[in-house]
């Protein structure tokens, strides 16, 4: 579990790296599920053009308005090619990282409330020479339809778990912690290194072994950089949380994916509790009936639906 000083870091700075927060070994035991997602390493960087084609097709051409210069940070769309949303394929291991008990206790601590959502759940991956990664310094303002809130009970948490060892050479995020960042406006959608060098002075690399979490708010600037590492790959799960009922913060809908077998897996094995995270109504929601329970029985046959029934009796 994330220790009282590293909960307190990220009240005040802003992030915090919880070095090997998930166990190497449960990390290894669902990396070996990753590669129904994503080529190996050895797989891409033996044929970068045929493993992109194999999996991805014949992309279509960008239709974004502005093209960002070959040079220099950018938001370029090929830097989020390689990436997987949950439900993973054929990866039981990957989604149950989502909920781990060591994630959702830091989660807890760090937004001070038990009752949380796990509102955003992705894979990604980067390989060495696929595309420049350098991006402006910014903050998300894609999480939520209001300006980034600093302060509680309306910050959220945005996380990547480390599926991979992540050093100086492997693309780990750069951050600047709050009392450095001299009182920017997170409502800037960027800020370009020739016209704001002092900011970019400011950045720490988000250094860490496999099985870290980097927590960070959204009012934090960081940006992503380039993987350096010959025939190199980083591979993340990206987990992020905010408290229940603060809808105006989102990025994923997993109801659209209520139909696939991953989800029907996941959903037999996890607690009410891990359900919750979800936004699955607990055991005595006033949403609930015999007739409901019976209902979801059918959806979810291998599932434990005892707490509801005892709820309802």
């Amino acid at each position: 579990m994330a220790t009282a000083d590293e909960v307190a870091t990220w009240h005040t700075e802003g992030w915090v790296v919880l070095d090997g927060l998930v166990g190497s070994d449960e990390i290894d035991a669902a990396v070996a599920q990753l590669w129904t997602s994503f080529p190996t390493p050895e797989e891409y960087h033996a044929d970068p053009d045929g493993t992109r084609t194999k999996w991805l097709g014949t992309p279509p051409p960008s239709n974004e308005w502005f093209t960002w210069p070959s040079d220099g940070p950018g938001f370029r769309p090929e830097q989020h090619r390689w990436r997987a949303e949950f439900p993973f394929s054929d990866g039981g291991l990957l989604n149950r990282l989502c909920t781990h008990s060591s994630i959702v206790d830091f989660a807890e601590r760090a937004l001070e409330s038990t009752d949380l959502r796990l509102y955003q759940a992705q894979m990604s991956a980067k390989y060495t020479g696929e595309v420049n990664y350098e991006q402006p310094m910014h903050a998300d303002r894609n999480h939520s339809w209001l300006p980034a809130i600093s302060s509680p009970p309306w910050r959220h948490m945005e996380a990547f778990l480390y599926l991979s060892d992540v050093w100086d050479d492997c693309a780990p995020t750069h951050l600047v912690p709050k009392s450095r960042d001299g009182g920017r406006s997170t409502n800037c959608p960027l800020y370009m290194p020739d016209n704001d060098g002092d900011l970019y002075a400011e950045e720490l690399p988000a250094i860490g072994p496999k099985g870290s979490l980097l927590a960070y708010r959204p009012d934090v600037f960081h940006r992503g950089v380039d993987i350096t590492e010959p025939g190199g790959a980083r591979f993340l799960l990206n987990a992020s949380y905010r408290r229940a009922g603060q809808d105006w913060i989102g990025f994923h809908s997993f109801q659209s994916k209520n139909a696939a077998f991953e989800w029907t897996a996941l959903v037999e094995e996890s607690t009410p509790r891990e359900l919750a995270l979800y936004g699955f109504p607990e055991p005595g929601h006033e949403i609930w009936t015999l007739e409901l329970v019976e209902s979801t029985q059918e959806l979810y046959p291998k599932m434990n639906l005892d707490p509801w029934r005892d709820a309802l009796a």
